[in-house]
């Protein structure tokens, strides 16, 4: 009975459930993705893989130039709000859809914040490293917003092409027809037709609720935590 129950949960760890409730093989789909072995596919598999590490040399700049001023800290942290907002909506939505060290998913996640844009936590990024640059001030936050946006729009455009590519492998027709309906990142305000509803959320059984949101966006509030109590005290020894 337990070799039994132990290869139940290795069939599960290789398996994807899709919206149909069919399964489909996660690994697979992604080694046929990267096996077209195009330059900007590998790349954005190492992004998707160190993403959380690529803003770091920014930080750095950021904490070594602040001068944070009364005005642009409450700008800063409005932007800040909105970006872990939506990173939180995002993660609700998903539940632990998506939340994955590799590109793929378990489920397409098609309801919540996701019925208005394909890549809501991407935006809640870009809003939240935008807050963190103005919240710090400085001589060269014109500078360093700009390669906040570069920064993300290369990076993300290269993740964003690779999800795409192994989304449509893994669910088919079903994603077709979503990525069709659903903007790919300038969020629109009506729903998309057909979305999700939450009883069939809470059929398949995602996580669905603010406090596994909370719970997964921890490390994300100690990092940025982490930055601006660093540009806090940069600026106080340069007064």
């Amino acid at each position: 009975m337990l070799a039994a129950m132990r290869r139940k949960r290795a069939r599960s760890k290789r398996t994807a459930v899709t919206t149909a409730g069919t399964r489909v093989k996660d690994k697979p789909a992604r080694a046929a993705v990267l096996s077209a072995d195009t330059f900007a596919l590998r790349v954005g598999d190492f992004l998707f893989r160190h993403r959380s590490y690529t803003p770091v040399p920014l930080a750095v700049l950021l904490v070594w130039q602040a001068e944070a001023t009364y005005p642009q800290v409450l700008w800063g942290l409005a932007l800040m709000t909105a970006g872990e907002l939506f990173r939180l909506m995002a993660v609700r939505s998903a539940g632990n859809a998506t939340r994955t060290r590799r590109v793929g998913a378990r489920q397409l996640v098609t309801w919540g914040l996701y019925s208005h844009t394909r890549n809501p936590l991407y935006i809640g990024n870009l809003l939240l490293w935008t807050g963190v640059v103005i919240f710090a001030g400085g001589p060269y936050t014109p500078w360093l917003l700009a390669a906040v946006f570069i920064l993300f729009l290369v990076q993300y455009t290269l993740i964003i092409s690779l999800e795409e590519a192994t989304l449509a492998e893994l669910f088919g027709e079903s994603y077709a027809a979503y990525r069709e309906s659903v903007p790919r990142v300038i969020p629109r305000l009506r729903k998309a037709s057909g979305a999700t509803s939450d009883a069939t959320i809470a059929r398949r059984g995602v996580t669905h609720h603010w406090r596994y949101a909370f719970k997964s966006e921890r490390s994300t509030f100690i990092a940025i935590a982490a930055v601006l109590t660093l540009t806090l005290i940069s600026t106080y020894f340069k007064a």
